[in-house]
């Protein structure tokens, strides 16, 4: 039960700031599609092949699922260095993706919003002495494959500034983690 309250408690305020700061316009448009032509759209050729973002963060929606018995495992480089690996779940539904995860040692979400260009989503990491945060698309990549069980794949930042927590010292550095999380 220790195990439920702890994901709520982490799920709880990360679903509030991801309904704050998330939400496209509704403009729905003629339909087309405004990537036609661009070469840095990702390509996905079928429903389980791996989805990329890349300099416009097209993230393709994920199918709707509630997720459990997820894993990240996170390494930090850079004018700080650490690694820790973390358990997890989340939630997609209708176009929006969170993912948490938590350990002692630290904490990480994940927000994807499906199809939308300006609000791609991204991550926030929580450790016992720094935070950081990156925009997919912006400062971070991430490839993912939406298969029939399982939702898994991989986020790389190389530049994203760290804030001391102790203090106001910020760091310079660069996070690449793997993630896992089952339906």
């Amino acid at each position: 039960m220790s195990s439920l309250r702890r994901s709520l408690l982490i799920l709880i305020p990360a679903l509030a700031i991801f309904g704050a700061c998330g939400g496209g316009d509704d403009e729905s448009g003629d339909g087309g599609d405004d990537s036609a032509g661009d070469s840095s759209a990702p390509a996905t050729t079928s429903d389980d092949a791996p989805r990329s973002s890349n300099g416009n963060a097209n993230i393709p929606a994920i199918k709707d699922a509630i997720f459990n018995d997820g894993t990240v495992h996170v390494e930090v480089s850079g004018d700080k260095d650490f690694k820790f690996d973390a358990k997890g779940n989340g939630i997609a539904t209708g176009g929006y993706t969170l993912l948490t995860f938590a350990s002692d040692e630290a904490s990480v979400i994940l927000a994807f919003q499906g199809d939308s260009e300006d609000q791609p989503g991204g991550f926030t990491l929580t450790g016992s002495d720094i935070t950081t945060a990156g925009e997919w698309g912006a400062d971070c990549t991430v490839t993912f494959d939406d298969g029939a069980n399982e939702l898994k794949g991989e986020f790389n930042c190389d530049e994203v500034e760290g804030i001391d927590l102790r203090g106001t010292r910020v760091y310079d550095i660069r996070v690449n983690g793997e993630f896992s999380v089952s339906r």
